[in-house]
């Protein structure tokens, strides 16, 4: 609705800078988002993490928006207006906040993010009714920018007034220096891969506005969001399996490996059921919710759909990886798919503009979520769980969804 009331070109902007939010993200977190989920999990005084962590992130996203400010107007940074440069502005200040989003990691570990879903979504239902008025207003780019960031504030806050009164935010206690640093050692890898990830899931949008024009942009925006739409489904899934993995990875390892094969299995059928559901429905929902001027994100849709079958994979690998402390190569096969998908924008994207764009990024996905795992012979057993559950899950589908369905 927001797409269809900006049109491309003003859409293009909004996306653009909501890419820029993004990948400064992962630098705020430090990428320590499992490292410090797995920790609460089996760590009994949170304390010392928690508050460690919230004044890490608070700062760090200070610092964020300061550099950010900084780059639009010293001239490092030309755009073509000053209103891109306040919808930039605008858009990366949630990143101040982002140490209230520590709650959710707090929810995830004691098997109680119902709740924080639940408080979310009824942020989300709010926000999404002022864009509403805000369309029918007439209000300008600025307003829904704005919007986008109440949301992101709102959501963290309210998210860290559940787990408080749940009784899971710990006492406050000052940060400390040992427990920084021990998470930074850990982490360090995964603020890379995290990076990486973001960067090659932002880096599209960032290129077609430069190479191409912001209408391009919000083309293969409102194609990619749409596929995007799916990726919840592999991080609400790990979110849910990873107490349990954790939990026979320590106490059971002779049975791990049969649990990750059924986790994988998992992923890849679910994987199968979204692209082949949203390959066929979605095209539809595109000319009806946003009109014949995104005509064209139709087929750069339709590719960049297959990205989810490796977004699922890729997932379920990261939670192994997570669990054995293998963040180095998470971290080299993400800088991997991003060298690969910027190498392939450079190429496709003056030839084929968004649809170029689109084939690169699926490219990348399986490069980094699949074909890396053949790199390393000490990831071989995993490519073989990742193969075999592709080939193998429509098979034993019934199988699958009986054990899933009695299990949760």
């Amino acid at each position: 609705m927001v797409a269809k009331y900006l049109e491309p070109s003003k859409f293009g902007i909004l996306a653009n800078a909501m890419a820029i939010g993004a990948i400064m993200r992962p630098i705020v977190s430090m990428g320590s988002d499992q490292v410090v989920t797995r920790r609460f999990i089996h760590e009994d005084k949170r304390a010392g993490l928690y508050w460690t962590m919230f004044c890490t992130r608070i700062v760090l996203g200070l610092a964020a928006c300061i550099a950010v400010f900084f780059c639009l107007y010293s001239g490092l940074v030309k755009l073509s207006d000053e209103t891109e440069s306040w919808v930039i502005i605008i858009t990366t200040l949630p990143l101040i906040f982002s140490g209230f989003e520590l709650s959710t990691l707090l929810l995830r570990a004691d098997l109680l993010n119902k709740y924080g879903v639940i408080a979310i979504n009824i942020v989300l239902l709010f926000v999404s009714a002022a864009k509403i008025l805000l369309i029918y207003l007439g209000m300008d780019i600025l307003w829904f920018a704005a919007m986008n960031s109440c949301n992101a504030i709102l959501a963290g806050i309210v998210t860290f007034l559940v787990s408080r009164r749940l009784g899971l935010v710990p006492t406050f206690v000052l940060p400390s220096k040992e427990i920084f640093r021990g998470v930074i050692q850990e982490c360090w890898p995964l603020i890379i891969s995290s990076l990486s990830v973001v960067l090659y899931m932002n880096v599209d949008c960032l290129m077609l506005r430069t190479m191409d024009s912001a209408s391009e942009a919000g083309i293969y925006a409102v194609a990619a969001r749409l596929s995007m739409v799916w990726y919840f489904l592999p991080v609400a899934l790990g979110a849910s399996f990873l107490p349990w993995l954790t939990k026979i990875y320590h106490d059971n390892p002779d049975r791990y490996r049969g649990a990750l094969q059924r986790y994988f299995e998992i992923n890849a059928l679910l994987s199968y059921a979204c692209v082949l559901v949203a390959f066929f429905t979605f095209p539809i929902l595109i000319n009806l919710l946003f009109g014949p001027k995104y005509h064209e994100s139709l087929v750069v849709f339709q590719a960049h759909i297959f990205g989810v079958i490796f977004v699922f994979m890729g997932t379920a690998r990261a939670q192994h990886l997570n669990l054995t402390k293998m963040h180095v190569f998470n971290m080299a096969s993400t800088l991997l798919g991003l060298l690969i998908n910027v190498g392939l924008n450079l190429y496709l994207i003056p030839l084929y503009s968004s649809f170029g764009a689109a084939i690169s990024t699926v490219i990348s996905f399986s490069v980094s979520a699949y074909l890396s795992s053949f790199l390393f012979p000490q990831l071989s057993n995993i490519a073989m769980l990742q193969t075999t559950s592709w080939l193998t899950s429509p098979f034993k589908s019934y199988l699958i969804l009986k054990e899933l369905i009695s299990s949760r």
